[in-house]
């Protein structure tokens, strides 16, 4: 009987133990920083700015037809070589002829300004361009040429009140129908803006190691070279599973760069197999819902979000936290190619539920920086390494992590198909030595994501997408190290 007692003993506090030190929001971090990234390079598809650097002024010329002319300082030459050299995106030559056509009695005052304000605007300075185009405006608040690239660099800053105001200036001319077809596409284009888009997934996979187990076994009592109490750590359990997730996200224009930024997600997997012998957690379906709502500052080359957030996680059944926070993140094209972010945010976990004799309340803070590298408009390479600060009450269950990921997306000319390729290495340290662990915890994890889609095969708009994951967790406690793979199969509709 008392074997039986030790044994049972140790099988409970086994349990106990790999049920506190398996972080119930780790996995939510990595799953929502992926749905984030991900609906983010939907939305914008890759698009990138199209600005670059001028080039150096040359001798007073214009090229028509691969024939270089000279141009001559008269309002004959450089009037029509003006629009000549905007229309064929000669920008190298545009603030030169402005700047000569200036110096001229009789020119047009608002058409020098046009070709300075778009000559900002392809160099990448887009508060020149805006206010130089805007003075533009003033000086002939009838031409419409100034109306409709006005518009257009509104919209490219977005600024969405101000270009759908002005494109609706330039749609009150009259126009020839082709002309007004295109203005009402940047209608079309600044009102999809406004709108709310994102994406929703449904599929089905299968995952090796629901319970992230290893199924470590020692003996803990031994009597005269005998063994009478084993103590055995759960066997990985294998479980196939159906998930879902959706994000979507809506601003609202309030005045220039400023916006009301709201950011549903929701993400959830229901496995099929369950874990009966586990007394505390025999269900480990889950699923996460999370609402931002806050602050956006976007321009052509910034954008700035400041956004608190509540946060719902279930799991087993049950609520087991509330979480509310603060997120603030920044991105910018140094290049046309290369795009820098930075992140911070805090977060108040509140278990409620069951789970709360086992988690005990704490606050995390994080910060980041992160970097996009666009090759063309197919390619991009991306990297970032996040710290993450957990903060209990005691030392011992306090926590220091740093998580480095990098990753390439790849958009195929032919057949519509993507790949999209991450790695992720974290580093997790314990502040304190651990009496139940006898060491001061320590663990690296290392991911590996790859997820393959064809939007060629898409049925009334939902595509498939076949997603690979797999993780290693090494750890200097026997109960924190295990492996998993899952493989699942999804589709996709983006809106």
């Amino acid at each position: 009987m008392t074997i039986r007692c030790l044994a049972a003993l140790a099988r409970m506090l086994a349990c106990l133990l790999s049920l506190s030190c398996a972080a119930p929001a780790r996995a939510d971090e990595d799953d929502t920083r992926l749905l984030l990234d991900n609906a983010g390079r939907i939305i914008r598809q890759q698009e990138t700015p199209d600005w670059q650097p001028a080039g150096p002024l040359r001798e007073l010329s214009i090229t028509i037809g691969g024939q270089t002319y000279r141009v001559e300082k008269t309002l004959g030459d450089l009037e029509p070589a003006l629009y000549v050299a905007i229309n064929t995106g000669q920008w190298s030559k545009v603030r030169e002829l402005a700047a000569q056509y200036r110096l001229l009695p009789g020119h047009k005052p608002h058409l020098a300004l046009m070709a300075e304000g778009l000559a900002a605007r392809r160099a990448g300075d887009y508060t020149a361009a805006v206010g130089t185009l805007e003075r533009a405006h003033r000086a002939d608040p009838d031409d419409m040429r100034v109306q409709m690239e006005l518009a257009r660099v509104y919209a490219e800053d977005n600024q969405d009140r101000e270009a759908r105001r002005m494109f609706e200036r330039a749609l009150s001319n009259s126009l020839p129908p082709e002309t007004r077809r295109l203005l009402q596409n940047h209608v079309d284009a600044v009102d999809r803006r406004g709108a709310w888009q994102g994406s929703i997934a449904v599929g089905v996979g299968r995952s090796s190691n629901i319970n992230q187990a290893n199924g470590y076994e020692h003996c803990s009592f031994a009597f005269a070279g005998s063994c009478l109490a084993r103590l055995k750590l759960p066997d990985p359990i294998a479980s196939s599973f159906v998930n879902y997730d959706l994000v979507l996200g809506r601003r609202i224009p309030l005045a220039g760069h400023h916006n009301l930024l709201i950011r549903p997600v929701g993400y959830g997997t229901r496995y099929r197999e369950r874990d009966p012998d586990n007394p505390v957690l025999e269900d480990y379906s889950d699923s996460t819902g999370i609402l931002y709502l806050g602050y956006q500052f976007a321009s052509a080359r910034h954008t700035a979000n400041l956004t608190p957030y509540f946060e719902n996680y279930r799991r087993n059944g049950d609520t087991t936290y509330h979480a509310s926070g603060l997120q603030a993140d920044w991105n910018y094209f140094l290049t046309p190619s290369l795009k820098l972010g930075l992140q911070a945010g805090t977060k108040r976990y509140r278990h409620r539920g069951p789970v709360r004799q086992y988690f005990a309340d704490y606050t995390q803070n994080t910060a980041g920086v992160a970097a996009t590298y666009y090759l063309d408009r197919s390619t991009s390479l991306y990297t970032g390494v996040d710290f993450y600060r957990k903060k209990y009450s005691t030392t011992v269950d306090s926590s220091k992590e740093a998580v480095l990921r990098a990753g390439m997306f790849r958009q195929f000319e032919t057949g519509g198909l993507f790949a999209n390729l991450l790695v992720l290495y974290r580093r997790f340290e314990n502040d304190d030595y651990n009496f139940f662990y006898g060491v001061q915890r320590e663990a690296t994890q290392r991911i590996f994501v790859a997820t393959l889609g064809s939007t060629r095969l898409s049925v009334r708009g939902a595509y498939p997408e076949l997603r690979l994951k797999h993780t290693e967790n090494r750890s200097s406690t026997i109960f924190h190290g295990y492996r998993q793979s899952e493989v699942s199969l999804q589709l996709r509709k983006n809106f």
